[in-house]
């Protein structure tokens, strides 16, 4: 499920949640750019708040996860900062620039209740 961040014309990022599992789980992976142009002005935070809101209160989901660079700091804060936990390491996670690259994996529970029926 794709969202596109735009400039008038000009994509400037976009947040997907992929992965989506029903039934017990209720689970969904996070990804997420933004142009190096306008990294810095809370687009990404403000992006992610507003797709685990949608998660949650559209689609019922229980959980979202995600995952970062070891070296990513920026992307950790705007995990951070939308109540991501980090939950663990994943060596050789993606391949990324010619490399299997390690991962910092991070979760945010978005409510308690059962799944629907």
């Amino acid at each position: 499920m794709p969202w596109l961040l735009v400039d008038g014309a000009r994509a400037v990022g976009a947040v997907t949640l992929s992965n989506v599992v029903r039934g017990p789980f209720q689970s969904a992976d996070l990804g997420y750019w933004v142009d190096a142009d306008y990294t810095g002005r809370g687009l990404a935070g403000a992006a992610v708040a507003h797709v685990c809101a949608d998660a949650r209160d559209r689609l019922g989901l229980h959980r979202v996860a995600a995952a970062t660079l070891l070296h990513n700091a920026a992307s950790q804060r705007v995990l951070a900062r939308n109540g991501f936990e980090p939950v663990g390491l994943a060596p050789n996670y993606l391949h990324i620039d010619g490399d299997w690259r390690d991962h910092r994996l991070f979760q945010r529970i978005l409510h308690d209740d059962p799944p629907a029926r």
